[in-house]
């Protein structure tokens, strides 16, 4: 961290010290807008020299996405079969039905 960045955060800080006080202040009638309006735009300038000065914000990595789920080929042949069975068994009822019934 720079000397520089260092005084930055300071008049930052103070900045913020000197608004709130004015704030707190305006609250119990000793100020007016006037001082309030100056600490804003003391606030104001130190934030912009300190974001001017502070290094940039490493960008997060995106998140890698989900790995797609096959199902093993064993599975994959097994609910293939149970689907031909439904099948195939859906079709004996009813010609079993359609025989019954003639």
């Amino acid at each position: 961290m720079t000397s520089e960045l260092k005084r930055a955060m300071a008049r930052y800080e103070e900045a913020r010290v000197r608004y709130r006080k004015a704030v707190l202040a305006s609250l119990d009638g000793a100020s007016n807008g006037d001082v309030i309006r100056q600490s804003i735009r003391d606030f104001q300038r130190a934030s912009a020299e300190l974001k001017r000065l502070a290094p940039p914000a490493a960008v997060p990595a995106r998140p890698l996405p989900a790995p797609e789920v096959r199902p093993e080929p064993a599975e994959a042949l097994a609910t293939a079969w149970s689907s031909v069975r439904r099948a195939v068994s859906g079709v004996g009822a009813r010609l079993r039905i359609m025989r019954t019934a003639s």
